[in-house]
């Protein structure tokens, strides 16, 4: 069942002040499907017909930090590409594209992570308002399981801003307020084109995340 919780924000209407939304597992995915219980993924080898990593970019005004999790082999391009996913919802969110190329590069076409990427962007675009500041990601895990590898971390949303269509800057919560505090975690797959490629297929975004991230 998908969970969507919207933030408030004194700046903006309930239905404008959509920042980030849980989206939950139920359902089937489009993606690759996962091998039995016990069974090994294999990999497809490399192929000329995969497609290039796209540009991505933030504005000067906006980062994203990750903290070295200390992984390696196949769970350490996991979660590279957990955080390029992460990275790529702020690129759309920041060029006001729901489309753009990164996000549909690092999810798998039709799955659960790459509604929750698109969701994220258009309720920017509809609230017409972008984001500045730092969000800082920590406490990462890659973990292996049937068909893939799940990557879990913490991101603090305490410096991140956002700003209207006219340059008026939105304080989401003030610094110390737990719901600065969100705990992903996102079920990423090998792509069937690209052996170094990982995409995310679901996501789970929680909120006020103390237990977690605290």
């Amino acid at each position: 069942m998908n969970r969507r919780h919207p933030l408030s924000s004194a700046a903006l209407s309930l239905t404008a002040a959509l920042f980030l939304a849980g989206c939950g597992s139920g359902g089937d995915d489009t993606g690759k499907e996962p091998p039995a219980a016990g069974a090994t993924a294999s990999r497809a080898p490399a192929s000329s017909s995969a497609d290039p990593a796209p540009k991505m970019s933030l504005p000067a005004d906006l980062k994203a930090t990750f903290e070295d999790a200390g992984v390696s082999g196949d769970e350490a391009a996991a979660l590279r590409d957990a955080e390029n996913y992460a990275r790529a919802i702020l690129h759309g969110i920041a060029a006001q594209d729901p489309k753009a190329a990164p996000v549909h590069h690092y999810s798998v076409p039709g799955s659960k992570a790459e509604e929750y990427a698109e969701f994220q962007i258009e309720k920017h675009v509809e609230a017409g308002f972008t984001l500045t500041g730092e969000r800082t990601h920590s406490r990462a895990t890659a973990e292996p399981k049937a068909g893939g590898v799940v990557v879990t971390f913490c991101s603090d949303e305490t410096r991140i801003r956002g700003r209207s269509e006219e340059g008026e800057p939105i304080t989401f919560y003030e610094p110390g307020d737990p719901k600065n505090l969100w705990f992903w975690t996102i079920d990423m797959v090998n792509s069937e084109k690209d052996e170094k490629l990982w995409r995310a297929k679901n996501t789970e975004v929680e909120s006020g995340a103390t237990e977690q991230c605290g």
